[in-house]
């Protein structure tokens, strides 16, 4: 009897020790796809100009399910509209539009700190969305707003539109 006892002991302990490693394993990874798309910003001082917005945009879980929020990190990984003196700290805010199963929209917000002069904005943005139809779904980066607090000028907005040519920056299967 002990050593049937010592035997599921021993087969316990094996499988929470390697239970934890299996769940690591048996979860997908979360992909983020690369994207670049065009923008058109007005800015003060600056007036408006045509920039590029790079990054990356993961939903999670994908497959996700009606009624359950899947969440979306958007890491930019830079905006050429530099501005020509220190940014202090920003927040930013970014409208992703879906299209597919459903057609919506939803904000997606981030913050930062100090942006020395001449150099991009870089950061990551994140928020929720709950799918309320089966299907899939394609996001694209819709409006995008930062506020900024810049040395010399105090508090400004800069507002952006997307250019026409909108990459699919995700796709979500909802089931």
């Amino acid at each position: 009897m002990n050593g049937s006892l010592g035997r599921r002991l021993m087969a316990g302990a094996a499988a929470l020790t390697l239970g934890g490693l299996g769940a690591v394993a048996v979860q997908a990874p979360a992909y983020a796809a690369d994207f670049s798309a065009p923008f058109t910003c007005t800015a003060p001082v600056l007036g408006t100009q045509n920039v590029t917005i790079d990054g990356s945009l993961t939903a999670t879980p994908n497959p996700a399910a009606v009624g359950a929020p899947a969440a979306f990190a958007l890491r930019i990984t830079q905006i050429s509209l530099r501005a020509p003196v220190a940014i202090n700290s920003w927040t930013m805010t970014a409208n992703l539009d879906v299209s597919g199963a459903e057609t919506t929209q939803f904000p997606i917000t981030g913050s930062g700190g100090r942006v020395p002069a001449n150099q991009p904005i870089t950061g990551s943005l994140a928020g929720t969305w709950t799918p309320t139809v089966a299907g899939v779904d394609e996001f694209r980066g819709g409006t995008v707003t930062v506020k900024a607090n810049v040395v010399l000028l105090g508090a400004i907005t800069v507002d952006c539109v997307p250019g026409d040519t909108r990459p699919v920056a995700e796709t979500l299967t909802v089931s």
